[in-house]
């Protein structure tokens, strides 16, 4: 909240700072300032005490509504005073133009359209006192056309930018919560699944002993069978809950991440073949240094993998591509298989949380996203619908 705070200072500082640079050279370099200069000056003091104000007051003071929607307002009456008095009214109409695309910075539509009407009420005023009555000119009402459809224009685009800010920060808040919960589960992982895999491993000694004492029973045998798969399926998830609860004793290297890559890919190459599914592996020339635990970033690789290979049917295509943008490395893991419904595209990296009941353990996205975040990066799914595919992209900083 503080560094949002004092981000959008930076803001309002640089603005103010431009709009009262353009207008103290317009009234510097303007012949018709003549004995109007105290006037000037004391527009100019009253501007200059602006950016002082900023610079100055706490942080979240300035980032509030009011304050900057009285910042704007201070601004249109100043611009108004100056370039009236300098006789530069033919730049005053820009200079209006120019708040109302600033007011987009503010957070309220109302703050937003409370500076629109006061700043197009200032040009309409001026331009009636000018021709002491309203103006007859078929441009003046244009350019006040056109700046009410340029606040519109701003508002719209500034509320579409806010909704997107805040979907983003709603998606990183339920991001850093499902990682929270994941670290809890880790540090309880390791200690529940040693408590549990004693029992597991009796249960399926008896089970196999009792197998070959009742052989002649066939409906015993089956139950026992049953009993012996749904032991290695408890043990899958151990497994799994053991390794989320080693994420956290990293082993930290520079390491080229193309390897894990490749080590993971070849893994799951024989899976894919007897599946049928194509894989296609787009060229990786460049080295993809990362810093971190390579044989981590590899099960959370595999985990993304085994993934997109379930979720494909026979003859579908996994496509896999590495590379590096704006200091991540990004693997970006895209199929064509059953896709991801709206509703489920963030519970899929919920511990346990799995649409295959019959494959999936649920823990192998939860383990990527936890291994990702250790790392200083994420994992983010995207997918247009049931049917359509989907596409799972790991982040990680580059080193």
């Amino acid at each position: 909240m503080i560094l949002e705070a004092e981000r959008r200072r930076s803001l309002y500082f640089a603005f103010q700072g431009l709009l009262t640079a353009v207008l103290l050279l317009l009234a510097m370099f303007s012949p018709a300032v003549g004995a109007a200069w105290p006037w000037v000056l004391a527009a100019a003091v009253v501007l200059i005490a602006s950016l002082a104000l900023i610079r100055l007051l706490p942080a979240e003071l300035v980032a509030r509504g009011w304050p900057q929607t009285g910042l704007f307002i201070g601004d249109a009456a100043a611009a108004t005073l100056i370039l009236s008095l300098t006789g530069s009214r033919a730049q005053l109409y820009l200079i209006y133009l120019l708040i109302v695309f600033g007011s987009a910075l503010t957070r309220s539509l109302a703050q937003r359209w409370v500076v629109a009407a006061v700043t197009i009420g200032l040009y309409l005023t001026l331009g009636r006192l000018e021709a002491s009555g309203w103006p007859i000119r078929s441009q003046f009402w244009l350019q006040g056309l056109f700046l009410a459809v340029s606040a519109a224009l701003m508002t719209l685009l500034a509320q579409d930018s806010r909704q997107a800010e805040e979907d983003q920060r709603r998606r990183y808040e339920e991001r850093l919560i499902s990682v929270g919960r994941l670290a809890t589960l880790g540090r309880v992982a390791g200690e529940v699944a040693h408590q549990i895999k004693g029992p597991l491993t009796t249960i399926s000694v008896d089970a196999e002993v009792l197998s070959h004492r009742l052989a002649a029973d066939a409906a015993a045998l089956k139950d026992l069978r049953e009993i012996r798969d749904e032991v290695e399926r408890c043990k899958t998830i151990l497994k799994s809950l053991l390794d989320l609860g080693r994420i956290e004793e990293m082993d930290v290297a520079e390491f080229d991440l193309r390897r894990p890559l490749r080590a993971a890919i070849k893994s799951l190459r024989t899976q894919a073949r007897h599946r049928g599914v194509r894989a296609e592996i787009a060229a990786m020339p460049s080295p993809l240094a990362v810093r971190g635990d390579e044989s981590l970033l590899q099960q959370a690789l595999a985990a993304i993998l085994q993934n997109a290979l379930e979720a494909v049917g026979e003859g579908g295509r996994v496509s896999v591509r590495a590379g590096r943008e704006k200091g991540q490395v990004r693997i970006v893991v895209e199929d064509d298989g059953v896709g991801i419904s709206p509703e489920n595209l963030e519970k899929i990296f919920e511990p346990f949380f799995t649409t295959k009941p019959a494959e999936g353990s649920g823990l192998g996205l939860s383990a990527a996203l936890r291994i990702a975040a250790k790392h200083g990066g994420g994992v983010e799914a995207e997918s247009e619908g049931l049917g359509r595919g989907a596409r799972v992209t790991l982040s990680i900083p580059a080193a």
